[in-house]
């Protein structure tokens, strides 16, 4: 017996030694909220045709297919559609939300892949994409953003299909496919005037009331100057007069 409560005496300190290190253990873990442990998700949304409002102008950049790009790109939502028209100064954008992401994540880095028709650069080579990284805040575990393609250049104008992809951790997220089209003089008369509307208007921010709703993100919102809404396509067709007609291309 007298080995018997020494062992006794052993046994209840381990366990509360045990006892102490996982109460220990337990005040250092924090418990996400289940949806953080689900897999990670990606839409698409507002995919088609937009138009320039600002940019900071076309600079050199290596990481894109055409060693250029445009800084600080303002755009906005034009139409939905997948059909893309070659004209000169179309943008072809979308809306990705990639949701959710892990907890106090301030920046995400994704992949974005762009994989187009085969064009011919100016110096002779050829570009069929690119492929590169891109820093993308986080906000309320996810990112909400947009992405996209202008057509400033006459060799940049190729018919087929473009594919936009967005990775993040070698997982897929979101995709989206464009055809782009060379279109006929009249839907070349009807979209140039509105897309040169971009040039010369002010812009804010319109925040959804719905919070993050899946189907009111946030988009920009652009005014005349002199405060009028700008025309929907239909309008502008109806107004479209010789003044406007010079200037097609």
């Amino acid at each position: 017996m007298k080995y018997i409560v020494p062992l006794a005496v052993i046994l209840m300190l381990s366990g509360c030694a045990k006892n102490s290190s996982e109460s220990a253990d337990n005040k250092n873990t924090t418990i996400s909220p289940g949806y953080l442990d689900a897999p990670l998700q990606g839409k698409i949304s507002r995919s088609g045709i937009y138009r320039m409002v600002r940019s900071g102008g076309i600079v050199n950049d290596s990481k894109t297919g055409t060693g250029k790009a445009v800084a600080h790109p303002v755009v906005q939502f034009v139409r939905s559609t997948q059909r893309i028209p070659l004209i000169k100064g179309a943008q072809m954008y979308m809306q990705y939300r990639l949701w959710y992401f892990p907890d106090k994540l301030a920046y995400a880095d994704l992949r974005r892949v762009l994989k187009h028709p085969k064009m011919t650069l100016p110096d002779g080579s050829t570009s069929t994409g690119s492929d590169f990284m891109i820093k993308r805040r986080v906000a309320s575990n996810q990112v909400i953003s947009y992405t996209g393609y202008g057509f400033d250049e006459d060799y940049e104008l190729v018919e087929g299909e473009w594919t936009f992809e967005l990775w993040y951790e070698g997982e897929k997220l979101a995709e989206q496919k464009f055809t782009t089209y060379k279109p006929d003089e009249e839907e070349i008369a009807e979209l140039v005037p509105l897309l040169k509307l971009g040039n010369n208007v002010l812009t804010e921010m319109k925040v959804s009331e719905k919070g993050f709703s899946r189907k009111e993100w946030s988009h920009v919102v652009v005014k005349n100057n002199n405060t009028e809404s700008i025309p929907d396509l239909s309008e502008l067709k109806q107004a479209l007069n010789d003044p406007y007609k010079k200037d097609i291309p």
